[in-house]
């Protein structure tokens, strides 16, 4: 026969009792007086807001709360001491001692005192920690809204592109005509046609991101000559570059590399980083773009296999350089966290998108500061990845 077993000693009086089930309930708890006044917590409260019973006791339980909150706290302590009936509230904003803020929601619960023929009441006050839950479901909204913004944004872009497919054609059909091939007529024509084209890549580059967060970025082989990409690339940046004043120098050593891989988007690569490097060079200032091949003996992580030549490529402008809190984000979808200079085609989809480019050729794309002033970035990719 199994002998019955006290799970308490016989000299555990009924307080203890009490105190024990108090401080391991599982929500953090207070007991409030009529004037507002903590008068009790529980090891949980203490354990939450990293202060002791002790420093809690005797002071407002209004200083719990951030000040924005305090007028809709004090109201419902009010409501719950006069009328006797219990409130809830969500949502209050409760500082640490460590300088954290918890989201709390709040129970209150009117609890008759001691002095019962006197009318004193007090409050228990049930504290649920409700951060982390709201934090996730704030990821959870802003995933659904990024990922509703981007349907749209793919939406727009495929919309667009049929016309301004068309317009392109139309413009090319039009500089054929003898009677258009006269200048300025025919450099007017040019210069439609090159921004129609960059109307297109933009447009491609915002359908292309969005496409490749569902279904990977696909990737059209070719091989074909670098120098004669990126003169293209500079041929089409070249209105903005000339209404600024901007010289834009192209050195390919050696020449005539060639490579496999995705022609038209490693294009449009170069376009992002050449229009972002003349957008933040001064007037009259200079960008300068350097290619070359490298053999390497030992590929670098990530880099292709040993005994692969890879192409460096380093576009450098003299602007303002990119400032210390933009790195960590300035190759997300939507461009610098910082407040420095928008190195983000459109809204902040360029460099993002120079990224995806890059790393689905099984390069690596980085950028710096130049120590003479002005920001540099440079890809690495090797020259057969896709081959």
């Amino acid at each position: 026969m199994i002998e019955p077993v006290n799970v308490l000693p016989e000299t555990v009086t009924p307080e203890e009792c009490y105190r024990t089930l108090w401080n391991h309930a599982r929500d953090a708890k207070m007991i409030v007086d009529a004037q507002g006044a903590i008068r009790d917590v529980n090891g949980r409260a203490e354990r939450k807001l990293g202060y002791t019973r002790a420093e809690l006791t005797g002071t407002s339980v209004l200083h719990v709360v951030l000040d924005n909150d305090r007028a809709r706290f004090r109201k419902l302590l009010t409501q719950v001491l006069t009328g006797g009936t219990e409130r809830s509230t969500a949502g209050l904003h409760v500082p640490t001692r460590s300088g954290s803020v918890l989201t709390m929601d709040v129970d209150m619960i009117p609890v008759e005192g001691t002095e019962r023929a006197h009318g004193t009441m007090a409050v228990l006050l049930q504290f649920d920690d409700t951060t982390e839950k709201r934090h996730v479901e704030q990821q959870r909204i802003c995933s659904e809204r990024l990922a509703s913004l981007g349907q749209f944004t793919s939406m727009l872009a495929h919309d667009i592109h049929h016309p301004l497919a068309g317009i392109k054609k139309t413009l090319g059909l039009l500089r054929e005509r003898p009677e258009l091939q006269a200048q300025p007529i025919a450099q007017w024509f040019g210069e439609v046609e090159r921004k129609t084209d960059l109307l297109l890549a933009m447009i491609n580059d915002r359908l292309d991101v969005y496409q490749e967060s569902c279904l990977g970025l696909p990737i059209v082989v070719s091989y074909f000559p670098v120098e004669v990409l990126f003169q293209e690339a500079i041929h089409l940046i070249k209105a903005e570059a000339d209404a600024k004043g901007v010289t834009v120098r192209l050195d390919v050593c050696p020449e005539h590399i060639m490579m496999t891989g995705d022609r038209c988007r490693l294009q449009r690569v170069g376009v992002n980083l050449l229009q972002n490097a003349i957008q933040c060079s001064p007037p009259m200032g200079a960008v300068g773009v350097f290619i070359k091949a490298r053999y390497e003996g030992a590929m670098p992580a990530g880099l292709g296999n040993t005994g692969d030549e890879v192409l460096l490529i380093r576009v450098e402008d003299e602007g303002p350089g990119i400032e210390a809190d933009e790195f960590p984000s300035l190759f997300d979808m939507f461009g610098p966290k910082g407040s420095g200079h928008d190195r983000s085609i459109g809204p902040g989809i360029g460099l993002h998108f120079c990224r995806l480019v890059i790393e689905a050729h099984h390069g690596r794309i980085w950028a710096a500061n130049r120590s003479n002033g002005g920001a540099q970035f440079s890809i690495a990719v090797p020259l057969g990845a896709q081959e």
